[in-house]
């Protein structure tokens, strides 16, 4: 009780260090120089505590007193960096069972203000002020090191990026804690190369809650003249400018995926559509029950792929925002049409409950597509999360002047925690394997639909994705469906088509119809035709038809012409994706049949146009 008597009288700090370096006494005077309480001091390690005293001259004395016991004196900067450029002259004595007894003071104390001492000791304070203005205020993260990664000092930034709450709580820990495990034998090679010249160096740095931060960092020795080297480690954090660049080589692999599409859309469509036309042909015309029942299946199957077609040419393609009448129905079977093999594979079980009077909603037909995808791939990766079959229930009701359209699946479930960031940008739970952008994009559609975006937990397991878009205000008149019937009167038919199989099952399709029918294979052919004079009530004209030409090369030569056979035309095409085409299409002002289709649809376009 004597000894802390005679210690906490003192005029001077006094800090008594044990052999294994942990603070045995800090005095009270110890506490008011530097402002740090004794219960924070004792039992701590000394280097812990001051790491800016390693690599340094404190270290060196201390190491010095402690081998030959021959007290030494040292001036240096207060031991903590928050002392505002405080600087201390310490005694060093060497004590019973070998602890270390330090003595000190503050050094202006007993300098004159005036004395040259004075002013040196003004110029270093004002100097490690504005040390510590700049390296606080420095926008970049930015430590201090030892050669062996100790942080020394760091910046509000570089807590910041480290995920820890002030920069005091990173002194004394290892930079390499943070680092990958298969980086740090290299970041530990680039530190000590440091030493002798600047290194840059990429390193991944990771804490719980949250994704590797990857850092571009610079690392360079402060004081290449001192032996004891601190390194200056300067760090930019480029997560995101990576993640930028990572969905912008993303959206480019798409585009170019949406060219190829775009391409092998009329590749697949031509011979979908002369599949469709025989198979529809053979159905109609069959007399045996098990050959019109093949016919049949071949046709379902033929405009089944070609719908398929039509979706990926739709989600591909890009173009102004269109408000309509839309049947969720039908956008829910489209988008389960295009998955079933992913469904099937996942073995997810889906449900579909729609009731027969759902009113349409107002909204974009292809945005309403990529929600409903966004949804079912959700729940299809929820549910295979769980490594178990599963279930994806889709079902809609009206709710006033909306519908609401549920997506409800078996999986985990989201977590609650996250369960508020899942529509932001970026946030994914999927790690490598998720963009962030998918229920973000779908938040982006419905809202701008006038609609509400939402998902919860479901009890017992699971999570519901619910959609709620606006009801078209005045319900859109019944089409009247008669089926198959012949035509109000026979037409004189001219089919323009370079496939001979496409050609010939078009040819075929408006003989059942009842129609008269000529063919030509291409421009020059087409024009042979016309040249006689004989006259045409609808031309069937595809928009590729050889190298050289194009059927709107053919309209424009019957608009030229001005016998007004250009109002009789109807495009067909298996290309609705090029922007060439729509644009094309759009200045015609003439109406299109896409392949493949079938009778009911001939029927119908060429009663309109002859009707026109």
């Amino acid at each position: 009780m004597a000894l802390h008597s005679q210690l906490d009288g003192a005029d001077v700090g006094v800090a008594v260090i044990a052999l294994d370096w942990t603070v045995a006494q800090w005095s009270a005077p110890a506490a008011r120089l530097t402002g740090i309480p004794a219960d924070r001091m004792l039992g701590q390690n000394f280097w812990v505590a001051f790491p800016a005293a390693r690599t340094s001259t404190v270290e060196r004395v201390l190491q010095e007193v402690l081998q030959d016991g021959v007290t030494r004196s040292f001036v240096a900067p207060g031991p903590s960096n928050d002392l505002q450029g405080a600087v201390f002259e310490t005694q060093v004595a060497r004590g019973p069972s070998n602890h270390l007894i330090l003595r000190f003071h503050h050094a202006r104390a007993h300098v004159e203000p005036d004395s040259r001492t004075g002013d040196l000791l003004t110029v270093v304070d004002t100097e490690r002020r504005l040390y510590k203005q700049l390296f606080t205020a420095l926008p970049t993260p930015a430590l201090v090191l030892t050669v062996d990664g100790q942080i020394l000092d760091a910046n509000p930034e570089a807590a910041a990026l480290l995920g820890v709450p002030t920069p005091p709580a990173l002194r004394g820990r290892t930079l390499a804690d943070w680092a990958m495990p298969d980086q740090r034998a290299a970041f530990a090679k680039a530190l000590r190369d440091a030493v002798t010249r600047r290194q840059a160096f990429r390193l991944n740095l990771e804490f719980a809650g949250e994704s590797a931060h990857e850092v571009e960092a610079v690392i360079d020795n402060l004081d290449p003249e001192d032996t004891a080297a601190k390194l200056l480690f300067f760090a930019t954090d480029v997560s995101r400018e990576v993640l930028l660049q990572q969905k912008l080589l993303k959206a480019d692999r798409l585009a170019q995926l949406g060219a190829l599409v775009s391409g092998v859309a009329h590749e697949l469509n031509n011979p979908l559509a002369a599949i469709a036309a025989f198979a529809e042909l053979l159905a109609t015309g069959a007399g045996d029950p098990d050959l019109k029942e093949s016919g049949q299946v071949i046709h379902t199957e033929a405009m089944r792929a070609g719908r398929v077609v039509q979706t990926l040419l739709d989600f591909a393609r890009q173009r102004a925002r269109v408000r309509q009448p839309v049947d969720l129905l039908e956008v829910v079977e489209r988008v389960l049409a295009l998955q079933r093999n992913a469904l099937k594979k996942a073995r997810v079980k889906v449900e579909v409950t729609v009731p027969a009077d759902l009113p349409d909603v107002t909204g974009d037909p292809q945005e309403l597509q990529q929600v409903v995808l966004n949804a079912v791939v959700n729940a299809q990766q929820a549910i295979e999360e769980t490594g178990r079959p599963g279930k994806l229930s889709v079902y809609a009701r009206r709710i006033d002047d909306h519908v609401g359209l549920e997506f409800e699946d078996t999986g985990p479930g989201v977590p609650p925690e996250v369960l508020d960031r899942i529509f932001e940008p970026f946030f994914t739970t999927k790690g490598e394997a998720g963009t962030g952008l998918g229920l973000a994009i779908s938040l982006g559609i419905v809202k701008a639909m006038g609609g509400r975006l939402y998902m919860h937990n479901v009890e017992g397991g699971g999570a519901r994705l619910s959609v709620e878009l606006p009801t078209v205000t005045a319900p859109a008149a019944e089409i009247e469906r008669a089926g198959f019937r012949g035509p109000a009167r026979p037409l004189s038919i001219l089919v323009v088509e370079d496939e001979g199989s496409v050609r010939r099952g078009m040819e075929l399709m408006a003989q059942r119809l009842g129609h008269r029918v000529t063919s030509a294979a291409g421009f020059e052919d087409a024009l042979r035709h016309l040249a006689d004079r004989a006259r045409y009530d609808a031309l069937l004209v595809d928009v590729h038809l050889d190298e050289a030409h194009t059927g709107f090369d053919l309209f424009e030569s019957l608009r030229l012409e001005g016998r007004g056979l250009d109002h009789r035309v109807v495009f067909t095409t298996g290309d609705s994706m090029s922007a060439g085409t729509r644009d094309a299409l759009q200045r015609s002002e003439r109406p299109v049949l896409r392949k493949p289709f079938n009778l009911e649809e001939l029927r119908e376009i060429l009663d309109r146009v002859a009707g026109d």
